[in-house]
C-alpha cells in the first residue's frame, strides 16, 4: 500500500466515522428548558422536546417547593394580541388537542404535555391573528401561575421575545 492509498484510506475513515457520529447525534433526543418560574412556593418549569422535530412536545411541569399539595391542575394558554388585549385558551379535553395530564404521586404537582403541531392547530382554528402568547397553570381555583411571554420563531420554535425597552 502506497503513502497515497493509505491517506486516502484515512480521510475515508475520518469521514465514515463524522458521518455515523452526526447521524447519531441528530436522532438523539434533546430537551431545552424554555422557563424556570417560582411564585409563592409553587415551580413552573416548560421544557420543548425535541423542538426541530415534525412530533415535538411541550412540557409543563408545575410542582410545590415547599410541600403543598393540590389536587386540581388547570393548563392553558393565554393569547395576546398586538394592542395587549387577553384571551385564556384553557386545555379541555373536549378540543381537538392532543395532550396528556399527569399528577405526581404525592399530589405536590403536575406534568402537562402537549403536542405542538395540535397546538399551533388550535391556534389558527381561533382564528387570532398571534402576537404572543404565555402559558398559565391554574392550581384549586385560588393561584394562578404564568410564564413570562413567549413568541413562536418563523420555523415555529419558541423563544422569549425582546420587550424593546433597554436601560
Amino acid at each position: 500500500m502506497t503513502a497515497d492509498q493509505l491517506g486516502f484510506l484515512i480521510l475515508l475513515v475520518i469521514f465514515a466515522t463524522g458521518f455515523a457520529f452526526r447521524r447519531w447525534y441528530i436522532r438523539q433526543p434533546k430537551s431545552y428548558k424554555i422557563s424556570d418560574q417560582h411564585i409563592n412556593g409553587w415551580q413552573l418549569l416548560i421544557f420543548d422536546h425535541n423542538p426541530r422535530t415534525e412530533g415535538s412536545t411541550i412540557e409543563l411541569y408545575c410542582k410545590s417547593n415547599t410541600g403543598l399539595s393540590a389536587r386540581d391542575f388547570e393548563f392553558g394558554l393565554e393569547l395576546i394580541q398586538k394592542k395587549r388585549e387577553l384571551r385564556k385558551l384553557f386545555f379541555d379535553p373536549l378540543s381537538d388537542l392532543k395532550f396528556e395530564q399527569k399528577i405526581l404521586p404525592d399530589q405536590s404537582g403536575a406534568r402537562f404535555f402537549i403536542e405542538k403541531r395540535s397546538l399551533l392547530q388550535l391556534i389558527r382554528n381561533e382564528e387570532i391573528r398571534l402576537y404572543r402568547f404565555r402559558f398559565f397553570v391554574k392550581i384549586d381555583d385560588q393561584q394562578l401561575i404564568k410564564s413570562p411571554e413567549f413568541a413562536f420563531s418563523s420555523k415555529f420554535l419558541i423563544f422569549k421575545p425582546d420587550t424593546g425597552k433597554f436601560n
